[in-house]
């Protein structure tokens, strides 16, 4: 294939409303360029070596039995909470293939070209005569229908929340009765609330559920990857014990896709001037950092071109997509599409504060209000900290022999000593951070 065929083949997929991933092999040149759309459901992972490099979907068999060095910047500002996204990951020389960019391999090293920041129009002050509710679900039904689903192959992630909801009421709307639902049950008043929420979805898509008692699948455990060297990446998702679990039913029950309702928080942007915006927040200190550590992340400066995607968005399915691959089940995440982030980013601001076009989208659907008045959101805190609780032991003994808290950024004794309370009676803020950095100890154990 000429080089003008190829670039107009690779044109033709950045026209394309849904992910796609490119990767080009130029002998001639000893190059290997990865080409990756604005979207992003399944990242591949390059680990860089001199005498060649590695390309694979799956961090974990990338990484098997080698010993790795740290990317500190990386990992000191995720324990801070700052989740940066880019190209690089916690290890050094070990690449993903980042939203919008190309990411190009040679003997001289890795190079990434980003892609150009987008620049969000104005919004406008108000629509009159427009029914903004029954277009926003005509753009997300014509998403769905773009695609070839099947209803016996698919599956909904239904968390109880506005996000899962809407997204799943509109796919059983699709496909029809029978679908089949997965959810991960809090306990308690929150778990309650979850519960009434998602039965009243379950009746009203006719769909076939499945529920896994979250508490009981908590962090950290004996039977977690977590504790296997490299096993789940920091900044993989939080609960890959919950979703091991749900994820093995699906694929045992035949199912290749699952729709979630990844990045409906997102698509909801606030801007600087407008009230809830929270542009200038600034992280506070971490208790688990030494000085030099402390002096170390200030200096640490890492961003990412701004895209009409949030880059949590990117970066959350970025950290899920190992689990859902190892199952043979594919992401569909029908907010994680452009054109939808850019409509929705032109609408009054009284459309998107406090997600009001969600919420009454959702009671049009529904025919009634539960999601506008009286939600008690869904939280996984409870499940961490009791994962955290009941493994206190195997998580002191891990801090103490482990190489990163014994270095000079951590400040392993503050580990130890917060480990070591009522975890549940924690600062909100170290609580975060020690659960931040736990994550990294499991991994670099």
């Amino acid at each position: 294939m000429s080089d003008d065929s190829l670039r107009n083949r690779i044109s033709l997929l950045s026209q394309r409303p849904f992910d796609y991933a490119a990767i080009v092999i130029e002998r001639s040149a000893r190059t290997v360029s990865c080409h990756v759309s604005a979207v992003v459901s399944a990242p591949a992972y390059i680990k860089y070596d001199p005498r060649g490099i590695s390309i694979d979907w799956d961090y974990c068999r990338l990484l098997q039995g080698n010993d790795v060095d740290i990317a500190w910047d990386v990992v000191l500002t995720q324990i801070m909470g700052t989740i940066p996204y880019g190209p690089r990951t916690v290890v050094e020389h070990v690449f993903r293939t980042p939203a919008g960019a190309t990411v190009v391999a040679s003997q001289e090293g890795m190079t990434t070209n980003l892609p150009l920041p987008v620049r969000f129009s104005a919004p406008v002050d108000s629509i009159d005569g427009f029914d903004i509710e029954q277009n926003f679900i005509d753009r997300i039904e014509a998403l769905f229908d773009a695609r070839p689903l099947v209803n016996r192959f698919t599956a909904l992630e239904l968390s109880g929340g506005m996000d899962s909801a809407l997204s799943s009421m509109l796919t059983s709307g699709l496909l029809g009765a029978g679908l089949l639902s997965i959810t991960a049950q809090f306990d308690g008043i929150m778990g309650l609330a979850q519960r009434q929420r998602c039965d009243a979805l379950i009746r009203a898509g006719h769909l076939e559920s499945f529920s896994v008692p979250a508490a009981r699948l908590a962090p950290f455990g004996s039977g977690s990857r977590r504790r296997m060297r490299y096993g789940v990446m920091p900044e993989d998702e939080s609960y890959p014990e919950i979703f091991e679990a749900t994820l093995g039913v699906a694929q045992i029950a035949g199912i290749d896709t699952l729709v979630s309702g990844l990045g409906g928080d997102e698509l909801y942007v606030i801007y600087e001037e407008e009230e809830g915006s929270d542009t200038d927040v600034i992280p506070l200190a971490c208790p688990f950092l030494s000085k030099a550590g402390s002096d170390f992340v200030k200096s640490a400066h890492i961003s990412y071109p701004r895209g009409w995607l949030s880059e949590s968005c990117w970066y959350s399915s970025a950290s899920r997509s190992q689990r859902l691959l190892r199952h043979g089940i594919w992401p569909v995440y029908p907010y994680h599409n452009v054109k939808l982030a850019q409509f929705v980013s032109r609408l009054p601001y009284n459309c998107r504060h406090d997600r009001r076009l969600l919420r009454k989208s959702l009671s049009k659907i529904l025919g009634n209000e539960m999601f506008q008045a009286g939600y008690v959101k869904e939280t996984f805190d409870p499940v961490a900290i009791r994962g955290i609780t009941e493994n206190r032991k195997y998580l002191i003994e891990l801090t103490k022999r482990s190489r990163v808290a014994n270095h000079e950024f951590i400040d392993a004794d503050s580990i130890i000593y917060n480990l070591s309370q009522d975890v549940s009676s924690l600062d909100r803020r170290v609580y975060n951070c020690l659960f931040q950095i736990l994550k990294v100890l499991c991994f670099f154990q």
